[in-house]
């Protein structure tokens, strides 16, 4: 028993330096596994691993993430777990769920741009609700006004709202002052709204 929990011990030392390290997906989750199949239930090795197994596996695996996320939140109320379930759920297809993560997600962090981008992103996009979506994408915005993912979804959602001046202006400094290049994008929008799908919205 002695030598299983020094191996484990080991295990976590060596995915913590990996981690710190920046290693890729590739080194990391075949490390972060073998923490998993060797640590109990529940137990802190467990929950470091299924964190960081969730963070990463969450864009190819989303359903694999879910769950890893769902049993961490048998154990800790962690506002980044619930934003890696809601981004699971989006991807998943599962919006009204991904909606309810998003929002214990800003609970436990209001001031997080991120989890205010990516469920005003979602109000916007998956649900249909722009209105609903503005003060979380106005909020990501503020926080950081200089990052363009942000500032397109804001866009998007004001065009869909009525307000294409803003739009237009917001899109334009995302694009680097680029007008012309803002304004095709806007045109882009505009025919999928009529045509009565949502778009995306690539910076």
């Amino acid at each position: 028993m002695k030598r299983s929990g020094s191996e484990l011990q080991r295990l976590v030392s060596d995915a913590a330096w990996a981690l710190r390290k920046g290693l890729g997906p590739r080194d990391l989750i075949p490390m972060l596994e073998r923490v998993l199949s060797r640590a109990g239930a529940g137990s802190a090795p467990a929950r470091f691993a299924q964190q960081h197994l969730a963070r990463l596996l969450v864009e190819g695996a989303p359903w694999r993430a879910a769950r890893l996320a769902l049993d961490l939140l048998r154990y800790e109320d962690d506002a980044d777990t619930w934003a890696v379930l809601g981004l699971a759920h989006t991807l998943l297809g599962n919006y009204r769920c991904a909606r309810k993560a998003y929002y214990r997600a800003l609970a436990l962090s209001p001031g997080c741009p991120a989890y205010s981008h990516n469920l005003g992103h979602l109000l916007d996009v998956a649900l249909g609700r722009p209105e609903a979506a503005l003060i979380h994408l106005d909020r990501a915005h503020r926080s950081l006004p200089d990052e363009p993912e942000i500032a397109s979804s804001y866009a998007h959602a004001l065009l869909r709202v009525g307000q294409p001046e803003r739009a237009a202006r917001l899109l334009t400094r995302a694009l680097d002052g680029n007008r012309r290049a803002a304004d095709r994008v806007l045109a882009n929008w505009r025919r999928a709204i009529l045509a009565g799908q949502a778009g995306s919205t690539p910076v």
